[in-house]
C-alpha cells in the first residue's frame, strides 16, 4: 500500500497565495478603509508565512463583508495553511454556498478535507473542481493521489493522465504522467520520466517542489523493485531539498534494517518531531518512522512510545465502531449460508483463474503471494481493491437483483486479472480484507481458490499497530479495537470454513511457512491444481514489484525473527494480552 500523504509544497503554497485579491460584494456597506487595512495586515502575515497571525485580521474583514465569497475563501486558505483544518473547511464551504462555481475553492476544500483525514469528502470536492475547470491540473493530481492510496490504481492512472493533459509542458504535468505509468505498472518508463522531471526542476527553481515529489516517487519505485541502495539515496535527496516533509524520513527507515551506524537518522527524525509546523499526518508518520528505527535498534520501550503517539493521531483520523462492525459480521454470516450457495448455484461460473490470498493485514499474505507467483503459471496481482469497492453494495442486496448483475461483476473482475497476467493459468489477489467478501466471491466464482493466511494473533495485531498504512481503517489504532476486530475476523473465517466446500479454502500458518517452506509451498501449488516448480522456494528472488508495507522484508530470504515478536513488547500488550493462547 502506498504511503504518501497529502503534502503542501512551497510552490503550491505560492500558487494559492497568488490568487486574485478579494473583491467586496457590491451590497456591502462596510467601511472599505477598515477592510483594506485588515487585508493589508493579513497579507503581510501571509507573505511572511505567519499563517495563524493572518486569521484574526481576515476574520475582521469577513465580519465587515460577510457576503463576500472571495473574502471567505481567503480566510479559509489562511486556516488551511495554519492547519486549523475544521475552520478551513467551514470557511471554504461558506464561500462555496455564496459562489458555487469557483473551481479553485472546491480544490482547496479538497486539500483541507484530505489533510483532515476525510479522503472521501476530499475526492468529491476535487472531482467537483475538475468538472468546473478541467484544466485545473493539480486538482486532477490530488484526486489521483487519494485514489492511489485507496489502491484504485486504474482510476488513479486516469486522473494522473488528465493532470498531464491539463499541463503537458510543465514539471508537474510530467510528474503526473510518471505517476500514471507507476499506477499502470510500467516501472521502466516511469523511472525515465521521473528522471526527466528531476532534470527539469533543479534546486533553486520555482518548480523545485515537484522535484521533491519526483524524488519520492522514484524512491518508492526503486524500493518496489528491490533497489534499496538507490532508493535510500533518492530519499536523502528529497530530505535535503525539503526537510519539512515526513514521507522521505518514513520511506528511508522502512527500506532498510537500521543499525548503530544509522543513529544520526534517528536523531534527525526525533529533532524534526520537535517542530511546531507539522501537520497531524506528518507528525504521525515521523512517530512511525522513529518507532520502526528504535525497534530495529532493540529499544522497545522507546519504540512503543512512538507507536503510541502515532496511533493517537491515527485514531482521530479514523475512529472505529466495534458494535457496528460486529453487526456487519452478523449480517454476512446470516446471509451466506450453505443454503444460499445451493439456491444460487446458477450464479457461478467454472473459471479457475482467481487465487485469493487473504487474512488479517500483516499475517503473511505478501510472503504467500510471492511463493505462489514464483510459479511460471501464476501471475502476481498484488492488492486489488475490486471487491472492497464493489461487494458492499451487493452483500445486502435482494437475491433477486444479483443475477442481473452477476455476469457483469464477474466479467469485470476476470478482465482485471487477465489484464495483469494474460497468459497465466492462475492470478493472485492478495487484498487481505477480501476475507469479508468470501461469500459473494464464492457465489460468483465457485472454482476460485481461497488461501487464508494466519499468524500468531498478538504478533499480527502488534505489527498492524506499529505500521503506517496509507489508508486508515479505524481498528488499527487502539489495542482494544484491534482485539475486538480480530475476534470478529476469527468468527467470520470460521464461518467460511464451515460453509465452503473443503477443496476451495486452505489455511496457511505463517509460522509453518517459515519453519517448513518447501512443505508449505508444495501444499499451496497442489491446492492451486498446478505441477510443482522449485522457483516457488525462492520468494526473495521473485522479480515482481512489491507495493505493500512489507516491501523491504519481502526481498529478504525467509527469516524467523518476526515469530513471537510480541515478547519484546510484553509489558505494553494491554488488551492484546487476551488474544494469547490460554
Amino acid at each position: 500500500m502506498d504511503a504518501r500523504p497529502v503534502t503542501m509544497h512551497p510552490r503550491l503554497q505560492r500558487a494559492l497565495l497568488g490568487r486574485r485579491m478579494p473583491r467586496l460584494d457590491d451590497s456591502s456597506s462596510a467601511p472599505s478603509g477598515a477592510i483594506a487595512n485588515a487585508l493589508r495586515i493579513a497579507r503581510g502575515h501571509l507573505a511572511a508565512r505567519r499563517y495563524a497571525d493572518a486569521i484574526a485580521p481576515l476574520k475582521q474583514a469577513a465580519l465587515l463583508a460577510p457576503n463576500d465569497a472571495s473574502m471567505l475563501h481567503e480566510l479559509g486558505v489562511a486556516c488551511l495553511f495554519a492547519q486549523r483544518l475544521p475552520e478551513a473547511v467551514g470557511w471554504l464551504r461558506r464561500s462555496i454556498e455564496l459562489e458555487p462555481t469557483v473551481a479553485r475553492v472546491h480544490f482547496e476544500l479538497g486539500l483541507a478535507l484530505a489533510q483532515a483525514g476525510n479522503e472521501d469528502g476530499a475526492l468529491a470536492a476535487l472531482r467537483t473542481a475538475t468538472a468546473l475547470d478541467p484544466a485545473l491540473a493539480e486538482a486532477h493530481g490530488q484526486a489521483a493521489d487519494i485514489l492511489r492510496r485507496k489502491n484504485r490504481l486504474d482510476e488513479a492512472a486516469y486522473s494522473y493522465e488528465r493532470a498531464f493533459d491539463a499541463s503537458p509542458a510543465g514539471a508537474y504535468g510530467l510528474l503526473c504522467r510518471a505517476k500514471a505509468l507507476v499506477a499502470r505498472g510500467h516501472g521502466s518508463e516511469a523511472e525515465a520520466c521521473l528522471k526527466e522531471v528531476i532534470a527539469l526542476a533543479p534546486s533553486g527553481r520555482s518548480d523545485e517542489g515537484w522535484r521533491v515529489e519526483a524524488e519520492l516517487v522514484l524512491a518508492d519505485l526503486l524500493v518496489e523493485a528491490g533497489r534499496f541502495g538507490e532508493a535510500g539515496a533518492a530519499f536523502e535527496r528529497s530530505i535535503e531539498l525539503a526537510p519539512w516533509q515526513a514521507t522521505a524520513h518514513l520511506g528511508l527507515v522502512t527500506s532498510k534494517k537500521m543499525t548503530e551506524g544509522d543513529r544520526p537518522i534517528v536523531e534527525r527524525i526525533v529533532q524534526r518531531l520537535e517542530g511546531s509546523d507539522l501537520t497531524p499526518r506528518q507528525r504521525m508518520m515521523l512517530h512511525f518512522a522513529a518507532g520502526k528505527a528504535l525497534d530495529d535498534l532493540r529499544e522497545y520501550g522507546a519504540a512503543m512510545g512512538h507507536f503510541d503517539a502515532a496511533n493517537r493521531t491515527r485514531q482521530t483520523i479514523a475512529p472505529f465502531d466495534r458494535s457496528a462492525f460486529a453487526r456487519s459480521i452478523d449480517g454476512l454470516i446470516a446471509r451466506f449460508t450453505r443454503d444460499f450457495f445451493a439456491e444460487n448455484a446458477a450464479l457461478g461460473s467454472d473459471d479457475e483463474t482467481p487465487v485469493f490470498v487473504l487474512g488479517m493485514p500483516r499475517s503473511g499474505t505478501t510472503l504467500i503471494e510471492r511463493v505462489l507467483s514464483g510459479h511460471p503459471h501464476v501471475g502476481g496481482g498484488g492488492e486489488r481493491s475490486f471487491w472492497n469497492q464493489n461487494a458492499p453494495a451487493w452483500v445486502g442486496a435482494s437475491t433477486e437483483r444479483l443475477p442481473a448483475r452477476a455476469n457483469e461483476l464477474r466479467g469485470n473482475y476476470l478482465r482485471l486479472l487477465r489484464g495483469i497476467a494474460p497468459d497465466a493459468l492462475r492470478v493472485t489477489d492478495k487484498m487481505p480484507f477480501n476475507f469479508l467478501w468470501v461469500g459473494l466471491v464464492h457465489a460468483l466464482l465457485p472454482r476460485a481458490r481461497i488461501v487464508h493466511c494466519r499468524r500468531n494473533p498478538v504478533d499480527t495485531c502488534l505489527s498492524i499497530y506499529s505500521t503506517y498504512f496509507a489508508e486508515h481503517w479505524g481498528f488499527t489504532s487502539d489495542r482494544g479495537d484491534l482485539a475486538a476486530y480480530y475476534r470478529q475476523y476469527l468468527r467470520l473465517t470460521d464461518h467460511w470454513r464451515a460453509v465452503l466446500p473443503a477443496d476451495r479454502m486452505i489455511d496457511v500458518d505463517y509460522e509453518e511457512a517459515i519453519a517448513s517452506p518447501e512443505e508449505t509451498a508444495r501444499r499451496l501449488i497442489a491446492f492451486c491444481g498446478l505441477e510443482w516448480d522449485p522457483a516457488c522456494l525462492s520468494p526473495d528472488r521473485n522479480v515482481d514489484a512489491v507495493r505493500t508495507a512489507s516491501r523491504w522484508q519481502a526481498r529478504q530470504p525467509i527469516y524467523r525473527t518476526s515469530i513471537e515478536r510480541w515478547r519484546n513488547y510484553e509489558p505494553w500488550l494491554g488488551e492484546l494480552r487476551g488474544l494469547l493462547p490460554q
